[in-house]
């Protein structure tokens, strides 16, 4: 798909504008290896470091992996233990559980990280924690503001202005979601340059303005967001509003049906022996209306049963509604902000900003990342692209590395509204690549990104060889078959639950 004409560039530059460059050699010759935990240092790669855990062992065999609580080393072997667990599925959320006191002759067994190595991972434990509990009232404490009642809300922040159309509650989440997402990516990649004026961005309540938008910039897209660099400007369409109407609407109903459920209930008693007093009078037997009563109880009971479900599965759906609409409008934010970030925070003055296949392959890898506690947690492959590219590799219609290695940043606007519907297929391809490097190989540290973002003369092709130590021709294979046998579960190690 193609902008108007003479439109401002979108996030990517057309192939007639292919930026150059010169071959940057990283420090030593990069041999592409097996991960394992004890390469992934800080500042060593992108990928989410494993946490270090501590572990008891119960007598039943069962070991939980979390942090020891109490009690502290040396003490009584009978003493209560209190731990918790910490549960870390890759690509989900970290939730934790706490376990105690258990009596101390349930536990078999301790296995104790160091002194320094424990407090770090009750810091963490601590900072998850807060981090939840202060969600609810940072939002609160987002300061918006607007000029008149037909206005755009605004909210200033240090890397961002945010101008939304959305309702004051939704761009209140939308901010603070923004100032975190920031935070973890200058976290993720350390700034190379000064910060410069912020971006601005635009979130549309409506489909209808979306496109008023684009049409006022000269811009085409069927993607739900873009960026522009030279206005240094985001704009984001979302259907969160109507989504977080139709929740409200269909919670209110939901929650009058439980109410007069529960009034129905309360009235089951007089009724039933209004039901016994008239069969009575009918002239019924003591012994008929006694069934005949205890029938139609068990059928309200059936009923009742039937109608709760009912509540409760629609309250559900409802609610998995709005965190699937929450999930890709925030997964929207978080690929063009790093577009934003890549773009004034890791080009400097002369340079001509990452290569097209990096910026929007770590994008893509980005959109699926949860963010917690200030990181960005690149530890599993996002399933629905993961099977789209195996399909691709294994039906021999995916382009070769070179060719995407080299493509302009028009080959990978059409993936970025449909990535199923991308004629070339290089989208995919760039996030196979960057998820690869990201994750799978870690080759990409944060000193590698800034260099890859250096610009100047050279192949892309000789400078991604130079990144991963190997000629194409033996990289390419060795990749392809790693996306193959990929599974999304495989990145990281799992906790069991309790």
């Amino acid at each position: 798909m193609r902008p108007f004409a003479e439109p401002p560039a979108i996030h990517a530059p057309p192939a007639a504008r292919r930026r150059v460059w010169i071959a940057v050699c990283l420090a030593g010759p990069a041999v592409v290896v097996p991960w394992s935990a004890a390469d992934d240092e800080p500042g060593k790669s992108l990928r989410a470091a494993a946490w270090k855990l501590e572990a008891i062992e119960l007598r039943d065999g069962r070991r939980l992996e979390g942090l020891i609580t109490a009690p502290p080393p040396g003490a009584d072997a009978d003493a209560d233990v209190t731990f918790v667990q910490v549960v870390r599925r890759p690509g989900r959320p970290t939730f934790m559980v706490t376990w105690g006191p258990l009596a101390g002759e349930r536990v078999a067994a301790f296995d104790r990280l160091p002194p320094a190595e424990h407090e770090r991972l009750a810091g963490r434990i601590r900072g998850l924690r807060d981090d939840k509990a202060r969600r609810a009232d940072l939002e609160q404490s987002i300061e918006l503001s607007r000029a008149d009642d037909a206005a755009p809300w605004r909210h200033v922040a240090d890397e961002f202005v945010l101008e939304s159309t959305t309702d004051p509650g939704i761009t209140r989440e939308a901010a603070l979601r923004l100032t975190q997402l920031f935070g973890a990516l200058a976290n993720l990649v350390p700034p190379a340059v000064p910060a410069g004026p912020p971006t601005t961005i635009r979130l549309c309540g409506s489909h209808a303005e979306y496109l008023a938008e684009q049409q006022a910039l000269g811009i085409r897209v069927a993607n739900p967001a873009f960026f522009v660099p030279a206005r240094r400007l985001i704009v984001a369409g979302s259907d969160m509003p109507v989504v977080v109407a139709e929740w409200r609407a269909a919670a209110a109903a939901n929650a009058a049906a439980a109410r007069r459920l529960v009034e129905l209930d309360r009235d089951l008693n007089p009724r039933l022996k209004q039901l016994a007093a008239d069969l009575e009078k009918q002239g019924m037997a003591p012994g008929g209306r006694a069934e005949v009563v205890q029938k139609a109880r068990n059928r309200w009971q059936r009923e009742r049963a039937a109608e709760q479900a009912r509540i409760e599965a629609a309250d559900r759906k409802n609610e998995n509604r709005v965190a699937a609409a929450r999930r890709d409008f925030y997964g929207r934010l978080a690929h063009e902000a790093w577009h934003a970030y890549a773009a004034s925070r890791l080009r400097p003055a002369a340079g001509h900003g990452l290569p097209p296949w990096l910026d929007e392959g770590l994008a893509q890898v980005l959109e699926s990342a949860p963010l917690e506690a200030g990181e960005l947690r690149l530890d599993a492959a996002d399933p629905s692209r993961l099977t789209a590219l195996q399909a691709l590799l294994r039906e021999g219609r995916a382009p070769p590395l070179a060719a995407v290695l080299r493509a302009g940043g028009d080959r990978f606007i059409a993936g970025h509204a449909s990535a199923a519907e991308d004629p070339s297929h290089a989208y995919l391809v760039a996030w196979g690549l960057a998820f690869d490097l990201a994750v799978t190989q870690p080759l990409l540290a944060p000193q590698a990104v800034v260099a890859l973002g250096q610009g100047g003369d050279g192949d892309e092709v000789a400078r991604f060889e130079r990144l991963v130590g190997v000629p194409l021709e033996t990289f390419e294979p060795q990749w392809r078959r790693r996306m193959a046998a990929l599974r999304p579960s495989a990145a990281a190690a799992v906790s069991p639950a309790p």
